[in-house]
């Protein structure tokens, strides 16, 4: 899919805030137009969840504490509106299903946190949509040594699916993943797979819905990424018993893996610039 087409959260959420925004300066009849963006929140404990500041700025311009703004301003946002925009973008069937859910944090913070059956929608869509390589790198570049954990990573993670479709517990096209148990709460509960699971969704923002005047490190979001993956792998199995005993998990666990081997592919070849292998 071309990254034209390619659709990630954050595509989904901003032009709902926009319309919040609007509303807002509307209402208090402010003629600003302040940029917009959100952030994905680092706290250990926060989860999935991005933070829209948009109340800090607004406080210096109507001289009003931002967690007054932000309790206005979260009345506009429609997360009806938001879970129904993302039923339909990421064609996900679970209807019905609270996806995301708004919060004030101090000094004036906007989280809207996504629930188990959003980031499954998103793992599944991506599944679905591979993100396309615009330009191959077919030979090794000698004069170039980039970080070994780039390559390696890849080739790993082929290796792992390669096995993995010839033990029959994965089809050689992967389209379809469960990633939510019998209670719709995520299957990769364990905190490295939450981590790698947020370093992808990061890094496909990163991709396909860059933050304004904001230049993103390529070669550090690829490392980050493969340590995430390399975590991951050491603590979250996939053979033996957990193939044997619970088999969802153990697809689950190669969907995140399939995802971070397309995902290097195109910051390899595209943005890096390095031929990708296979093996090593």
């Amino acid at each position: 899919m071309s990254s034209a087409d390619y659709r990630v959260m954050k595509q989904v959420l901003l032009p709902h805030l926009q319309v919040a925004l609007n509303l807002y300066l509307l209402n208090y009849r402010l003629a600003l137009q302040p940029q917009l963006n959100v952030s994905w929140c680092q706290k250990k404990d926060c989860g999935f969840t991005y933070v829209w500041a948009i109340a800090l700025q607004l406080s210096a311009v109507q001289k009003l504490p931002a967690i007054q703004i932000a309790m206005r301003l979260i009345d506009f946002i429609n997360t009806k509106a938001i879970a129904d925009d993302i039923r339909q973008k990421l064609a996900t069937e679970n209807t019905g299903l609270t996806l995301i859910a708004t919060r004030i944090v101090s000094p004036g913070l906007i989280y809207l946190e996504l629930t188990d059956c959003a980031i499954a929608a998103w793992l599944q869509y991506s599944i679905n949509n591979p993100p396309t390589i615009e330009k191959y790198c077919l030979q090794k570049d000698n004069n170039f040594s980039p970080p070994f954990i780039l390559q390696y990573t890849h080739a790993r993670c082929y290796s792992v699916l390669q096995l993995a479709v010839r033990e029959e517990i994965i089809p050689p096209t992967l389209t379809l993943i469960s990633f939510l148990d019998s209670q719709q709460q995520l299957l990769c509960r364990h905190a490295a797979e939450q981590a790698l699971i947020k370093h992808l969704m990061i890094s496909f923002d990163n991709l396909y819905c860059p933050s304004p005047n904001l230049k993103p490190h390529w070669e550090k979001i690829a490392v980050d990424l493969c340590q995430a993956w390399q975590k991951f792998y050491t603590y979250c199995r996939i053979w033996g018993e957990v193939k044997r005993d619970n088999l969802h998990l153990a697809q689950a666990r190669l969907g995140l893996t399939l995802l971070t081997q397309r995902l290097l592919a195109v910051l390899l070849n595209d943005k890096l610039g390095i031929y990708a292998p296979t093996e090593l």
